[in-house]
């Protein structure tokens, strides 16, 4: 057998899947068998001889580890983890008087301290003189992924562990995921004769560019740079395959490691209650209608789980509903608030949070993290959808990460902490609206979650502040789109809410307030902000 040992002295592996961009903030976990072969050829024209016989080891090792896939041991622990920077990008922002700047994030796998990640190809073993050209090889190897994952490699020619993520036809229990490996040479080989017999009708200048793509020998195919097969549209480089690999959950990133029953009690004490979203797209939705993207949110999260009978199969955090699927009767309002957010103040939804005020457990956290897209009901089947959809209809997400409302305090105005909020969204009765109005049917609502204070003042105005213009509550969408839900207000209000003493947010109750309806900001122009 031949295996591979990876120690990361700095305890992050930095790397984007194939097809993503590092806005998204995925990290191509575990490091896929087209990374591991790409990383030992960069380490042979870096540090290697490049002497006939060092090339023709090189070319007979990568042949050899081509023709199957290996299985992975790998760290338990993991954490999924990012850091967010602002970066200048030398336009001056007139309104602000300073340069504007584009949020970038930089995600990583942080890993446990001592635990090495082991690489196996069970069914292969070198001669002695090819494992000392690997060992040589292995040894080169500086960092994997980005430049930032330092590694130190180690060739092995045994190894006892117990794999934890393998090909899925070796029935191991786990989760089903994606890597990019190589072709076989043979597979290759007839792939390749394929495509060059298809570029036949294109012009002689098309097919050079695209024949630079696909070189006759699979170690120089591998050789090539990410950007040669992008630039050429290939979505994904012809020598590679999409192999499926079962992996179990303890080896996936996010899940800690078991430790005492203590520490499990105060875990889950700490169980985070929000995951906030970036959104992207051109042009973002409207802030006017946020009932619509915080439906879509949710139906994004039920997706995950899947549906049984045609009920959801998602917890009731997610879905809102008990186990005979009937909406939850909570004066608490436990479940999740789906909350779109115009954090920038332009009148353009650029986030989405979910709030779960009870914690969101690892099975909840595992299904959010998998929410990349939005899009609106019949413009998809799939988020495999191609670009053919227009992009007025989707959107995609990029998780900023799981936490308490004060972790986003700073950015997130709906987490702040104030005795004044004002409404950003319209206030809507959630039964029929009393003679007395608005005020004592929002002070109904406040004192049924507990957060009524005695001296609270209420006061209903008639306008919104959207970006940086004023909108009436007609001017936003105000119904749920499924559920037959029964709605006696459809004209709504916007409220200025005075608490004694502080309170933190997030503050959304009334009609449609899972959804992004009844949403308050602290109210800066009143002050009194903590």
């Amino acid at each position: 057998m031949f295996a591979l040992s990876f120690q990361f002295p700095a305890r992050r592996y930095h790397a984007t899947p194939w097809g993503r961009a590092v806005n998204e903030a995925e990290v191509a976990w575990p490091p896929e068998p087209w990374r591991l072969l790409r990383a030992l050829i960069a380490a042979h024209w870096r540090k290697g001889d490049h002497s006939d016989e060092s090339a023709e080891s090189l070319q007979q090792l990568i042949q050899v580890l081509a023709r199957t896939l290996p299985v992975y041991e790998l760290p338990t622990g993991g954490i999924h983890a990012h850091t967010r920077h602002y970066m200048p990008i030398g336009v001056l922002d007139k309104t602000a008087g300073r340069e504007k700047t584009a949020l970038v994030f930089d995600a990583f796998a942080r890993l446990p301290k001592d635990k090495p990640l082991t690489v196996a190809w069970p069914d292969v073993t070198l001669d002695h003189q090819l494992f000392r050209y690997a060992t040589d090889l292995a040894s080169s190897v500086g960092y994997l992924g980005r430049a930032e994952s330092w590694t130190e490699c180690t060739a092995l020619e045994e190894w006892n562990g117990v794999p934890n993520c393998v090909p899925l036809d070796q029935a191991m229990q786990g989760h089903p995921i994606r890597l990019l490996a190589p072709l076989s040479v043979a597979e290759y080989r007839e792939a390749r004769d394929h495509l060059v017999a298809g570029l036949r009708p294109k012009s002689k200048a098309v097919q050079k560019k695209i024949l630079r793509t696909l070189p006759e020998r699979l170690v120089d195919a591998l050789t090539l740079d990410t950007a040669d097969y992008q630039a050429q549209g290939w979505s994904r480089p012809p020598a590679s395959r999409e192999a499926i690999y079962s992996m179990k959950p303890e080896a996936a990133l996010g899940v800690k490691s078991r430790n005492t029953s203590q520490r499990q009690t105060q875990q889950q004490r700490e169980l985070p209650t929000v995951a906030r979203f970036l959104v992207a797209g051109r042009p973002l939705p409207r802030v006017e209608d946020s009932i619509k993207i915080g439906e879509l949110m949710r139906l994004a999260a039920l997706s995950k789980f899947g549906w049984e009978n045609k009920r959801p199969k998602a917890p009731w955090q997610i879905s809102g509903r008990d186990k005979e699927c009937r909406p939850l009767k909570d004066p608490q309002h436990a479940h999740a608030f789906w909350l779109p957010e115009d954090a920038d103040g332009d009148g353009w939804i650029d986030h989405i949070s979910v709030f779960i005020s009870g914690g969101m457990d690892l099975n909840v956290q595992r299904a959010l993290d998998r929410i990349t897209r939005l899009w609106m009901p019949g413009t998809h089947d799939s988020e495999d959808s191609g670009p053919d959809v227009a992009a007025a209809d989707q959107w995609r997400l990029a998780l900023e990460g799981f936490g308490k409302p004060a972790d986003f305090a700073g950015s997130a105005p709906i987490f702040g902490t104030s005795t004044r909020w004002r409404s950003t969204t319209p206030f809507l009765a959630s039964g029929h609206l009393k003679p007395a109005g608005y005020p004592k049917e929002a002070r109904r609502l406040l004192k049924m979650r507990g957060i009524y204070q005695e001296g609270t003042e209420i006061r209903a105005k008639g306008e919104i502040e959207v970006g940086s213009t004023t909108r009436r509550p007609v001017h936003f969408h105000r119904f749920r789109s499924r559920g037959g839900e029964k709605q006696f207000d459809a004209e709504g209000t916007s409220l200025h809410i005075a608490f004694p003493s502080p309170i933190e947010g997030p503050l959304a109750f009334g009609y449609g307030s899972h959804f992004g309806l009844g949403l308050f900001v602290p109210d800066d122009g009143d002050g009194d902000q903590d």
